[in-house]
């Protein structure tokens, strides 16, 4: 991140809270980037928004699907 430029949040960001509108409040967004997704293969998605947003944003459709994966 650049600071000159302010610290712009994650373009992915956006997406993924548009896609838990309506699903998840504040604090389950915030709980479901800190937790291990095992749809990301048991990695936070905190961790992965940065180098493979799109893998975050799957991960956040498939948890408003409802998908339990093991």
């Amino acid at each position: 991140m650049d600071p000159d430029a302010g610290y712009p949040p994650f373009k992915a960001l956006t997406k993924v809270i548009e896609a838990f509108a309506g699903h998840k409040d504040g604090w389950g967004m915030a709980y479901w980037f800190r937790s291990d997704i095992s749809f990301l293969g048991g990695k936070r998605p905190e961790d992965l928004l940065a180098p493979a947003p799109h893998r975050v944003i799957a991960a956040a459709l498939d948890e408003i699907r409802g998908i339990v994966h093991g």
